[in-house]
C-alpha cells in the first residue's frame, strides 16, 4: 500500500460489487485510523514557536520579564491578540451528543472527532486549535444547553474564536443563537452554518447549470436537524420561495399544525420553518416531494 494512499482501491478484490468495495473500504479505514490513532496518541500536540537560545531566555518567555506582557493586556485587552496566540487560536467545543453518525459518543468519545477538526485547521489553515469535549449534564443527567454557554463564556478570554461541534439539536439552537449574542469574539456552529454555506453553493450554482431560478423551483428536505433547518433558513435568505420548500423530520413534513413542535419552545427554530413551508400542510412526505426539482438529505442513518 502506497502512503499515501492513493492506490487503496487496489487492495480490494476486483470480484467484490461497488457496495462491497465501498463498505470494504470503510471498514478498512476505521481499523487504520484505530489503530494510528492508539499509536500516536491521538494527532495533536502542543509545541513552542518561539525560540531559545540558553537557560536565560525563560527569563524572556516567562517570568520576569513576562510580567511586562501581563500588565499590557491589563491596560488594554485588545493587545492579548497581539501578545499572545488568542488571534491565531480556536476553541472547538462539543459535548459530543451528536458525532457526525454515531450519535451521543459521551464527552469523551467526541475527542477523534474535534482533534480532526484541529488538525484540519492547522493543515489546511495554519490556525491553532484544541478541542474542549465538555460535559453538559445536569444532575438530572439530562444535557443542560446552559452548561456549554457559561464553559464557552468563561473561556473565551484565551481564545480569538470558537467553533461548536456535534452538540444536538434542540439545544445547539440556544447555545449558538446565545453565545453569538453574547460573546466578544466570533462563535461558529458547524454542523449548521458551515454545512449550510456549502450546500447554498453548491445549490446556487447547480440552479446555474441547469438554468433554474432558485425562487422558482420547489426544494425537498429529508431531515430537520441542525443542519437542514440552518440550510433550509439560508436558502430562503438566497431567495427560494419558502412556500416552495418542504421539510420532513421523522414524523413526517413540517407545517403549521405540527403541534407536537410547536408546544415545546426548544424547537423554536423548527417551529419557524412550520410556519413558513408547506403551506398546504402536506403529511405524507412522498406526495409532498413530487415534481420536486432540488432534495437535500441530511437525516439519521
Amino acid at each position: 500500500m502506497d502512503i499515501s494512499l492513493n492506490n487503496l482501491e487496489d487492495l480490494f478484490p476486483k470480484e467484490l460489487n461497488e457496495e462491497q468495495r465501498a463498505s470494504a473500504k470503510t471498514l478498512f479505514l476505521k481499523k487504520l485510523a484505530l489503530s494510528l490513532h492508539r499509536f500516536y496518541n491521538g494527532k495533536m500536540m502542543t509545541i513552542p514557536k518561539a525560540g531559545l537560545w540558553g537557560p536565560n531566555w525563560f527569563n524572556i518567555w516567562y517570568t520576569p520579564g513576562v510580567s511586562a506582557v501581563s500588565t499590557t493586556i491589563r491596560d488594554d485587552q485588545d493587545a492579548s491578540f497581539e501578545l499572545s496566540n488568542r488571534s491565531n487560536y480556536v476553541a472547538v467545543v462539543s459535548d459530543s451528543t451528536r458525532v457526525l453518525g454515531d450519535g451521543d459518543c459521551s464527552p469523551p468519545g467526541g475527542l477523534g472527532v474535534m482533534e480532526g477538526k484541529a488538525f484540519l485547521m492547522k493543515y489546511l489553515a495554519g490556525i491553532d486549535a484544541t478541542a474542549l469535549c465538555v460535559d453538559s449534564r445536569n444532575e438530572n443527567g439530562e444535557n443542560d444547553p446552559e452548561r456549554i454557554i457559561q464553559f464557552v463564556k468563561m473561556l473565551q478570554p484565551s481564545f480569538g474564536a470558537v467553533n461548536l461541534e456535534d452538540i444536538s439539536q434542540p439545544n445547539c439552537y440556544r447555545v449558538l443563537d446565545e453565545l453569538r449574542e453574547s460573546c466578544d469574539i466570533p462563535v461558529w456552529h458547524d454542523d449548521a452554518q458551515g454545512t449550510g454555506c456549502v450546500t447554498l453553493a453548491g445549490l446556487i450554482n447547480a440552479l446555474k447549470v441547469a438554468g433554474k431560478d432558485i425562487d422558482k423551483v420547489k426544494i425537498a428536505f429529508l431531515g430537520a436537524g441542525a443542519s437542514n433547518t440552518t440550510i433550509a433558513r439560508l436558502i430562503i435568505k438566497a431567495g427560494a420561495d419558502p412556500e416552495r420548500i418542504v421539510i420532513a423530520d421523522s414524523r413526517g413534513p413540517l407545517h403549521r399544525k405540527r403541534e407536537d413542535v410547536k408546544a415545546d419552545p426548544r424547537f423554536y427554530r423548527k417551529w419557524e420553518l412550520c410556519t413558513q413551508t408547506n403551506p398546504e400542510c402536506v403529511s405524507d412526505f412522498e406526495e409532498a416531494v413530487k415534481n420536486a426539482d432540488v432534495l437535500i438529505a441530511l437525516s439519521k442513518p
